[in-house]
C-alpha cells in the first residue's frame, strides 16, 4: 500500500508539471519544445542510414512562430510553384530550411529570380553528408538543375546518431522543458560542453571530415557530368560575428572548394556588420531570423546572377 501510494503521488505529481509546462510554459517559442514538435510531426527516420533523416510530405505545422509548411516532396514550400522553370535547389539543415523565420532565404530569393523555381530542401538536424545523401538518392533525377547549392553550417562535420526516441523523449514537454533546464546548468558549471567547443570539437574527428569531404567530391562529380552548376555557401554561427573564433573551422570547407573548383562564398562578409542578437529568433535561440535571411538573400543573389541567364 505504501509503494502504490508514492507511485500514484509520483504520477499525480508528473501529470500536474506536464499540464503545466504545456499550458503555462509552451508559449510557441521555447526552442527545445518546438525542436520536439519538429521531430514528431515533420520528421521521419529514413529508410537510408546515409540519409538518417526525412521530411514527412505533405505535412504542416506552426513551428517557433513560423508556419512550416511541407510540399510533395518534403520541401518547405514557396506556395509559388513554377513547373516550367529551371530549378536552383538549396541543401542544408535548419538554417537553410528557416527555423524560426517567416521567409527563408530560399522563398525570398524565389520570389526575386522569375525564371526559376528555388527549392528549399533544408532539413533540421542533419549534416552535409545526411544533405548530400538525400538529394542523390532521392531528388537528383526528379528536377532539372541549373545550380545546387550547399548551405554549410559550422556543425556539418557532425557525426549524427539517429536514435528512436523514448516514450518521455518523443511526447513529453515536461521531461523535455526539464532537460533542458539540467543541461544549462551542467553547461554553465562545465560539465557539458558549451556551443564553442561543442562545435570546435566536431573538426577533431578526422574520419567525419573525410567521409564529408569525400561525399562533396561525389556531388561535385554529379554536378559536372550533369552540367550543374555547384556552389558552397557558408553561413557563419550568428554568435560574437565581429570577433568569430571559427575562422580555422571554416578553412577547411573553404580550402576543398578552391582545390576541387567550386564556388565558395562565405555570407559572414555582410552578417558580421551587425550585433549578433540584430540576427537571432530568440535570445535563447540563434537560428537566423527574418532580418538575417534578407540579408543572405541581398547576399547570394550576387552570386546566383553570375550562373544565371
Amino acid at each position: 500500500m505504501k509503494y502504490l501510494t508514492i507511485l500514484l503521488s509520483v504520477t499525480i505529481s508528473f501529470l500536474f508539471l506536464e499540464f503545466f509546462v504545456r499550458f503555462f510554459i509552451d508559449d510557441g517559442m521555447n526552442y527545445e519544445i518546438e525542436m520536439m514538435k519538429y521531430a514528431n510531426k515533420l520528421k521521419i527516420i529514413s529508410s537510408s542510414p546515409n540519409i538518417g533523416i526525412e521530411h514527412k510530405k505533405n505535412f504542416k505545422a506552426k513551428l517557433m512562430g513560423a508556419d512550416m509548411i511541407l510540399d510533395i516532396d518534403g520541401f518547405r514550400n514557396n506556395k509559388v510553384k513554377r513547373e516550367n522553370k529551371k530549378k536552383i535547389i538549396m541543401l542544408g539543415d535548419s538554417m537553410t530550411l528557416g527555423w524560426g523565420a517567416k521567409r527563408p532565404f530560399s522563398q525570398i530569393l524565389n520570389d526575386k529570380i522569375l525564371n526559376y523555381e528555388v527549392i528549399n530542401a533544408g532539413i533540421g538536424n542533419t549534416n552535409s553528408i545526411m544533405q548530400i545523401s538525400n538529394f542523390l538518392e532521392n531528388y537528383s533525377t526528379k528536377y532539372e538543375y541549373e545550380i545546387v547549392i550547399l548551405n554549410f553550417f559550422i556543425n556539418d562535420f557532425e557525426d549524427v546518431k539517429i536514435k528512436k526516441p523514448n516514450f518521455l523523449q518523443k511526447y513529453s514537454f515536461f521531461y523535455t522543458y526539464l532537460n533542458n533546464k539540467i543541461n544549462t546548468i551542467l553547461i554553465k558549471f562545465n560539465f557539458k560542453k558549451n556551443w564553442q567547443n561543442f562545435y570546435s570539437d566536431n573538426y577533431l574527428n578526422k574520419d567525419m571530415q573525410k567521409k564529408t569531404l569525400l561525399q562533396l567530391t561525389e556531388l561535385k562529380k554529379f554536378c559536372d557530368e550533369n552540367n550543374i552548376k555547384l556552389i558552397i555557401h557558408n553561413i557563419p554561427e550568428l554568435r560574437d560575428l565581429n570577433s568569430y573564433k571559427f575562422n580555422r573551422e571554416t578553412d577547411i570547407i573553404k580550402k576543398f572548394s578552391e582545390n576541387n573548383d567550386i564556388d565558395f562564398v562565405d555570407s559572414i562578409e555582410v552578417l558580421n556588420k551587425y550585433e549578433g542578437e540584430e540576427l537571432w529568433v530568440t535570445k535563447e535561440d540563434p537560428h537566423a531570423n527574418d532580418k538575417a535571411h534578407k540579408i543572405i538573400a541581398d547576399f547570394l543573389i550576387k552570386e546566383i546572377s553570375k550562373n544565371i541567364n
